[in-house]
This record gives C-alpha cells, sequence and structure tokens, in this order.
C-alpha cells in the first residue's frame, strides 16, 4: 500500500453537541463540519484523513457518574463502564452516518474494542486493523472510548489520547503523518486579553497555561490542558499540532487545503 500522508481530525464534542444537555446534538454543525473534510478529501486525494470525535454530552454525562476513568471503583461501576461506552458509540453511528449518507465509506474504528491498557497504559492493540481499513479504501473513524483495563478494571482514554497514540503508532510504521487538527468551539487558544495565541511551543507554554479557565459543560478527560500537552508530545516527535474554531464555516476546509485559517499552531 501506498503510505499517503495523513492528516488527523478531531470533532471536538464542543462543537458537534450541546454539552450542556446530556444526549443531544448541536444542529447542523456535524454536517457542515463533515462536507467541510469531504470536499478537502476530494481536492487532495493525494492525502489520507482520519477523523476522531469527541463524546460531549453523550459520553462525558455517564461517566462523571460512574467515575469510569478511574476503573472499577465501586458495585456500579461494571455497569457503568457498559453505560458509558454505549453513550459513546451511540455518538460514534450518528458521525459514521453523517459521511455514509454522502457516500464515504467511513467504518468505526473503536478503541474499545482494538485495545487492552494495563494502568491506563497501552499493553494491546490492535492497529493493523486501522492499516487495513486505510489500505482497502475505507474511511475510519475512531473516538474518545471506555477501555477495558487489566489492572484497574477499566479505564478512559481521551480523543485527544487515541489521536496521539495513533499518531506515534503511524509514525512507528513508517507512514508521514502531516499534522493532528483539534476542531473546537473557540478559535483558538486565547491569552488573557482574549486575543488568539498564533503559536504555542514549549518555551510559552507554561506561562500561557495559567490562562486556561474551566472546561464548559461535562468533561472528564482534561479539555484544552489535555489538548495542549498531547500536542507538545507530537511536536517532539515532529509532528505539528493546531486548534481551530469548528464554529467559523469553512475554517476546517481552509486549513486542510492550505488556505488561510483562524488558530492555534503547536510546535
Amino acid at each position: 500500500m501506498t503510505k499517503k500522508p495523513i492528516t488527523l481530525i478531531k470533532l471536538g464534542g464542543s462543537v458537534i453537541t450541546n454539552k450542556d444537555i446530556p444526549m443531544s446534538m448541536k444542529n447542523g454543525f456535524l454536517g457542515r463540519l463533515a462536507k467541510e473534510v469531504m470536499q478537502a478529501m476530494e481536492e487532495h486525494p493525494e492525502k489520507r484523513f482520519v477523523v476522531g470525535h469527541g463524546s460531549g454530552s453523550f459520553g462525558h454525562v455517564p461517566a462523571t457518574k460512574y467515575k469510569t476513568i478511574d476503573g472499577f471503583v465501586d458495585d456500579e461501576s461494571v455497569l457503568g463502564m457498559a453505560i458509558v461506552q454505549d453513550a459513546a458509540a451511540q455518538l460514534n453511528r450518528k458521525v459514521v452516518y453523517e459521511f455514509i449518507k454522502n457516500d464515504v465509506p467511513a467504518v468505526t474504528f473503536a478503541p474499545s474494542n482494538t485495545l487492552v491498557t494495563a494502568s491506563k497504559k497501552e499493553r494491546v492493540n490492535f492497529f493493523s486493523l486501522l492499516e487495513l481499513y486505510l489500505e482497502k479504501g475505507l474511511f475510519p473513524v475512531t473516538y474518545g472510548d471506555v477501555i477495558v483495563d487489566t489492572k484497574q478494571g477499566c479505564t478512559i482514554w481521551s480523543t485527544e489520547k487515541v489521536l496521539s497514540f495513533l499518531t506515534e503508532m503511524f509514525l512507528a510504521e513508517g507512514y508521514e503523518v502531516d499534522a493532528v487538527a483539534h476542531v473546537t468551539e473557540v478559535a483558538g487558544f486565547l491569552d488573557d486579553k482574549k486575543q488568539v495565541v498564533p503559536e504555542i511551543s514549549r518555551k510559552n507554554w507554561e506561562k500561557l497555561k495559567k490562562n486556561l479557565g474551566s472546561t464548559k459543560g461535562f468533561d472528564v478527560t482534561g479539555g484544552m490542558t489535555l489538548k495542549i500537552e498531547e500536542s507538545l508530545k507530537l511536536a517532539d516527535k515532529g509532528v505539528k499540532s493546531v486548534i481551530l474554531s469548528g464554529i467559523k464555516p469553512d475554517n476546517l476546509y481552509s486549513y486542510l487545503v492550505g488556505k488561510d485559517w483562524v488558530g492555534t499552531e503547536i510546535g
């Protein structure tokens, strides 16, 4: 298989779902963003795209209730794991269908069925399945998910963690990774004057970190801090990341095709 350059894209839960109301979508946003990705795919067949999405008001709500990220902590934890996994999968089916109804052969790449952890760290993975999907011309859609953990029963890997892990696996197998794009409800990382910071590196991150506020709505996996810290780890491996607004029409499309876009680059 020709190893085409890959861009990984996270459609943030804050953009595609209403994070203030459990199990609810924002009208129109998922469809528009999917079309922006599809337009970029049509214009750049020499590239490959892998989409992930956050859980937003779907998975985060029961995950908070059952403390799923911490494992089997009480008698309700096993049922809680199943409920959280189901909630995340319900949103994934909506994202997959958005592409399928536009004739894109989207398939689910579920971390819960392709990964085993021990104390929250990868122990066994089935990355080869993702490679086969790409080889066969399929369009993988992954997401933050509940993972079975050999030490603590279960845990959660955020979409940021999943995409970072997949990026590292792609690099190890000799693929070129162009970037990881995080599509959010904000225009990028904002400074104390609410202006977009054009670039973040290890040199300025500790100072900028003080500007972070609390995450809106439900989020059990770290929000903006996790995005940037996972991105800085990838920057150490030579892969840039970006944070850009999905609220602004065509901003994601513009980034993917090399036009002017608004956001923050991390590298």
